[in-house]
C-alpha cells in the first residue's frame, strides 16, 4: 500500500522523516512506497529553506525518495506541481498563490475557530486532499506529524478516515514522541536545533511556549515580522478587535521586545512612494446567537471603496464624508484615521458603520442579502445614515 507523509517541514514530522530515513527499522514499509508531500502557504520563513536544503534534502536525495512539492494555484482553488522528484535539490517556497495574498484581499488575519486552524487548511488541507485524490486511486497509509500531546488533533482528524485515506499517527502511537523528544533527535542527529515551519504571522505562535521563538524569528527576519505587522494594520482598520494574536497585538510584540527593525521596515513599506491608500467604507452586521440572544453570534461586513490614491486623498476624502455626515476623524492607538458614523449597539443584532484610511488592497465585499438586513435594521433602530445615502456604498 502507497504511504504518503503530509510533511509540514517542522519539527515534528522532520523527526519522522529523519528516524525513518536513518533507522529502518522505524518502518513497516520500504521507502519506494513512500511519498514526502509538502503544500506551501508561500510565506514560510528562509530559516525553514535552509535547515530543509541543508539536512533532509540531502537524505532524501541519497535514498531516493519521492518528494513532492505543492502550492495552491489561486484564489480559486486549484494546485500546482512545483516540483516531484526523487532526486531533490531545492525548495521552491512560494507558487503562483500566497496566503498573505488573501489575507490583504480579505482584510482580515488568519481567523481561528474553536481552535481549528482555518487558514491552514486552505493553503495546505485542501491542496494535499486534492493532490491525494488524484494520485492515489485505491488505499493509502496517510502519515501526520501529530506529537503524543496532540492526541485531539489525531482524534479529530479520524473524522476524515475514509475507505482509501488510513491515517496514521507514529508519533502518539508507535513511538510517544512530544515534541520535546522530536526536537532532541533532531539536534542530536543535525547538531542545529529545527525551527517551526509556520507562518511569520500564525496566530497560534504568541502562545507562552511559541512567543519567543517568535520573536527570535522576526529579529533574525524582520521582513517576516514587517508582514505581520502590515496585514495586522489592515485588518485593524476595517475591524479595530483584529488583532492578531486575539488579545495581543503584533505591534505589542514588537514594543515590548525592542524589534526596532521590524518596525522601520514595516514604515517603510507604508512609506514608500509607489503605496496607494484607499478610503474603505466597513459596515457589520452582528446577529445573536441562536441559542442564546444576549450573546454576539455571527457578524456580516459589507467592504466599500470611496476611494484610492495617494494617503493625503484618502485622508481628504475622508474629512470631506465625515463632516458632510458630521461625525469626528480620530487617530487609534494604531496609528489608522478612522470616523465612526453608526456606533455598535449594546443589543443584539446589532450594526456599525465606520469610515477607515489603510493601504490599499482589501477588495470590495459583501454576502447576498447584507443591504436587505442592513436597511431592515436601521429602519428598526431608526439611525442614520439610511442605504443609499452618500455615506452608503453597494460592494
Amino acid at each position: 500500500m502507497p504511504v504518503a507523509l503530509s510533511f509540514g517541514m517542522g519539527i515534528d514530522s522532520a523527526a519522522i522523516l529523519a528516524r525513518w530515513l536513518n533507522e529502518p527499522a522505524s518502518r513497516t514499509f520500504p521507502l519506494e512506497q513512500l511519498t514526502v508531500v509538502t503544500a506551501m502557504t508561500g510565506d514560510e520563513p528562509d530559516v525553514t529553506r535552509t535547515l530543509m536544503e541543508r539536512h533532509l534534502l540531502p537524505l532524501m536525495r541519497e535514498h531516493q525518495v519521492r518528494y513532492v512539492q505543492l502550492a495552491r494555484a489561486s484564489q480559486a482553488g486549484g494546485y500546482v506541481v512545483l516540483d516531484d522528484s526523487r532526486a531533490p535539490k531545492r525548495m521552491i517556497m512560494r507558487g503562483p498563490w500566497r496566503l498573505s495574498d488573501e489575507l490583504m484581499a480579505s482584510g482580515t488575519v488568519p481567523q481561528v475557530a474553536a481552535k481549528r486552524r482555518l487558514c491552514s487548511w486552505r493553503a495546505k488541507g485542501d491542496v494535499l486532499d486534492r493532490w491525494y485524490a488524484a494520485e492515489f486511486r485505491g488505499p493509502f497509509r496517510h502519515v501526520l506529524g501529530f506529537a503524543a500531546e496532540e492526541t485531539r488533533r489525531a482524534l479529530r482528524d479520524q473524522d476524515y478516515a475514509t475507505a482509501n485515506r488510513r491515517p496514521e499517527y507514529p508519533l502518539i502511537t508507535d513511538w510517544s514522541w512530544d515534541r520535546e523528544d522530536c526536537d532532541a533527535y533532531l539536534h542530536a542527529l543535525f547538531g542545529q536545533r529545527w525551527s517551526r515551519s509556520a507562518c511569520g504571522y500564525c496566530p497560534f505562535s504568541a502562545s507562552r511556549r511559541g512567543l519567543p521563538e517568535l520573536v527570535e524569528r522576526w529579529r533574525a527576519e524582520p521582513d517576516v515580522g514587517a508582514l505581520a505587522l502590515a496585514l495586522e494594520h489592515t485588518a485593524l482598520a476595517l475591524n479595530p478587535r483584529s488583532r492578531l494574536f486575539g488579545k495581543l497585538s503584533a505591534r505589542q510584540v514588537v514594543q515590548d521586545h525592542g524589534l526596532a527593525d521590524v518596525q522601520r521596515r514595516f514604515e517603510r513599506r507604508l512609506d514608500h512612494p509607489g503605496q496607494q491608500w484607499t478610503l474603505y467604507d466597513v459596515r457589520r452586521i452582528i446577529h445573536p446567537r441562536r441559542d442564546d440572544p444576549t450573546r454576539k453570534g455571527a457578524a456580516w461586513r459589507s467592504v466599500g471603496i470611496h476611494h484610492t490614491g495617494s494617503r493625503r486623498e484618502a485622508d481628504e476624502a475622508m474629512s470631506w464624508l465625515a463632516r458632510k455626515a458630521g461625525v469626528p476623524v480620530a487617530t487609534d492607538q494604531y496609528g489608522i484615521r478612522r470616523a465612526e458614523v453608526v456606533a455598535r449597539g449594546a443589543a443584539f443584532p446589532a450594526v456599525e458603520h465606520c469610515l477607515a484610511v489603510a493601504p490599499a488592497g482589501a477588495v470590495p465585499k459583501q454576502r447576498a442579502g447584507f443591504e436587505v438586513w442592513w436597511d431592515r435594521l436601521l429602519s428598526e433602530q431608526e439611525q442614520e445614515p439610511r442605504s443609499g445615502s452618500a455615506l452608503t456604498i453597494a460592494a
